[in-house]
Parts: structure tokens; sequence; C-alpha cells
């Protein structure tokens, strides 16, 4: 089956090309045949607040694209060039793969493919943030 299926809780509001739309007082499940139709669920969604890592950043730009608030060519080239960025920095992680992924989802425009691989090397990135904030660095390496 091609396309998108989401499954939605009862009341989840999501977006369709940018407009607001929410689910009825049960689950369900819509499919989406082809990947022209932008879905952003708000549950899926980072306040510009939270944007303080270079994975947060590059799913902050997919969700720009697939909100409709940056324009699909310049997210684009800047989620594509984050997503380098962050190739060079899992180069030999257990996430490799997977960004290897998220760069091909993102030339064939599957943002929202995009937003869930990201959001599986988001506790890679929590952990390697923590692990280097906790190295302890001499004051004779600040000096130099």
């Amino acid at each position: 089956m091609a396309g998108l299926m989401l499954s939605l809780k009862a009341d989840e509001k999501f977006l369709v090309n940018g407009a607001m739309v929410q689910n009825g007082p049960k689950r369900a499940q819509i499919r989406l045949p082809d990947n022209s139709v932008n879905v952003l669920r708000l549950s899926d969604c980072l306040h510009p607040d939270e944007i303080n890592s270079p994975v947060r950043h590059a799913y902050y730009l997919a969700q720009l694209i697939l909100s409709g608030d940056i324009g699909r060519d310049s997210g684009k080239l800047k989620l594509t060039a984050a997503l380098y960025d962050l190739d060079k920095v899992f180069a030999g992680t257990s996430v490799e793969t997977l960004i290897t992924k998220i760069l091909l989802d993102t030339t064939q425009e599957r943002y929202y493919s995009v937003l869930v691989g990201l959001k599986r090397v988001l506790p890679l990135e929590e952990q390697m943030l923590n692990t280097t904030a906790q190295i302890p660095i001499k004051q004779s390496e600040l000096a130099r």
C-alpha cells in the first residue's frame, strides 16, 4: 500500500495542507494514497523553544515544511543541509543507516517519514549530548 497511513486518537488535531482538522470522538485511521498532501499531527510538533540540538533543528525544519510555514524548495535545501551534517555526526553509530533513509525520504519529499525517522534519532542524540556534558575539562585545556 503506497502513501501514508495515520492512526488518530479520539479528538486528535492535525494539519492537512495547512488546514486544521480534528478527528471525531473515536479512534480512526486515514490513508493518504500519495505524497502530495502535507499532514502534521499537532502531537508531533515541537515548539520553537524546544529547538536546542541539531536533530531537533532538522525535525523542526521538516515540521515547518509540513505546516506550510516555509517554502518547500528553500525548506528542502535547509533540511538536506542539516541532514548531511547529521550524517557526518552519526557516522559509525547505530543510526547511520536511518539517517541515510531520512535523507532519501527528504529527496522524495516524504516529510512525515522524515519526522518519524528523526524522532527515532532523538534518544541517541540526547545520550550523546549528556555524555559530552559529563566529560570533565581541565583548566589547563581551557587556556589553550
